[in-house]
């Protein structure tokens, strides 16, 4: 079973607030059928240092509460940090498959980018993530599969890179096209699954980002799929890409998936 193998740094967590601003680029149906409304009781499985939390607080105000559940305990250090002083955010340190919260608690339980690092017990955190929502609330998991992403023109380090990435996820036991099997995880909770979403997105890639791919670096090495030279060579090839006058661009695929407890 498969660790999360991103490492986490100042940039990561800098990366992680910015694509918590995902969480508002999603239709405010899937929101609304989410139960992500005022006054709901909310779980975030696998929160990270709290950036989506925060994002998931202003939709549930007023008289909402959020627990946030993550088992990395520098994660959970940071997450505490970011929400101290908001008596309606908790954060505790726990596994996503064994997260600690009451059973039938919880309006909306929030799986985010979880699944695509840790193959192997995809199926236990979206069987908790059920067992946490209360009967009539949702779990909502939203994730990626990561074979569909391109980088155009195909441009060095990033195309290499994210080559790489694959391998290593597949070594390790992960499962990089997860975002696909949403609905069948759902139903297999015993959830009624009532919406499952793709979206293309795409942009330009901005200079200076690294990405998820990068903060992967030393896994892929522990794991054998790259080695030190390639690190320093890659470290060059995103300082030449980062001062090239136009940058590639970027296209990957987001799922969606809502399940209803009965």
């Amino acid at each position: 079973m498969a660790d999360y193998g991103l490492e986490f740094d100042d940039a990561e967590h800098e990366r992680l607030r910015r694509q918590a601003a995902g969480v508002d680029l999603l239709d405010e149906d899937l929101i609304a059928a989410a139960g992500l409304l005022p006054g709901a009781r909310v779980a975030d499985l696998g929160c990270g240092p709290a950036a989506v939390l925060l994002a998931l607080r202003e939709r549930v105000l007023p008289g909402g509460r959020l627990w946030g559940v993550d088992a990395d305990p520098e994660m959970v250090a940071r997450a505490r940090a970011e929400v101290a002083g908001l008596p309606d955010v908790t954060v505790t340190e726990g596994r996503a498959e064994e997260s600690g919260l009451p059973p039938g608690s919880m309006d909306c339980v929030f799986v985010r980018l979880v699944l695509q690092h840790n193959g192997g017990r995809e199926q236990a955190i979206v069987d908790h993530a059920a067992s946490l929502a209360r009967p009539g609330g949702a779990v909502f998991v939203y994730d990626l599969d990561t074979t569909m992403i391109r980088v155009q023109p195909p441009s060095a380090p990033v195309s290499e890179l994210g080559d790489r990435f694959l391998d290593y996820q597949r070594r390790v036991g992960n499962d990089p096209a997860v975002g696909v099997r949403l609905p069948e995880l759902l139903a297999t909770a015993g959830l009624d699954v009532e919406i499952f979403r793709g979206q293309c997105r795409t942009g330009r890639r901005t200079a200076g980002t690294r990405g998820p791919t990068w903060a992967a670096r030393k896994a892929m090495v522990a794991a054998g799929v790259a080695d030190e030279d390639d690190l320093v060579r890659w470290a060059r090839e995103f300082e030449e890409l980062d001062a090239a006058e136009t940058q590639p661009w970027t296209i990957g695929v987001v799922f969606a998936a809502i399940g209803r407890r009965p």
